[in-house]
């Protein structure tokens, strides 16, 4: 399994776990890469890649994205049906 996806869905779940609170950039690379600053590049592209899975189903509002920092709306959340993430399904 390609480890890119794996990651963006750990990435999302972390947010979950969160429940609404608003996680840091330097929070999520402790959490993903054990705090390697180098992996910066790596985070946004996961974050954005969690931002287009969003804005295919048209719940681009899911993710509360401020500069340096995430969170998920989860109110927002509950009120999905479904989350789909390639082959996955996530909610």
């Amino acid at each position: 399994m390609n480890e890119y996806p794996k990651l963006t869905m750990e990435l999302f779940a972390y947010l979950i776990y969160k429940n609404g609170a608003i996680a840091t950039n330097g929070e999520l690379i402790g959490i993903l890469w054990d705090g390697n600053p180098e992996k910066q590049d790596l985070l946004r592209k996961h974050i954005k890649d969690m931002r287009d899975c969003f804005e295919a189903i048209g719940a681009e509002d899911v993710l509360i994205k401020k500069r340096g920092s995430i969170g998920a709306d989860m109110l927002k959340i509950y009120n999905l049906d479904t989350i789909v993430y390639g082959s996955y399904v996530i909610i």
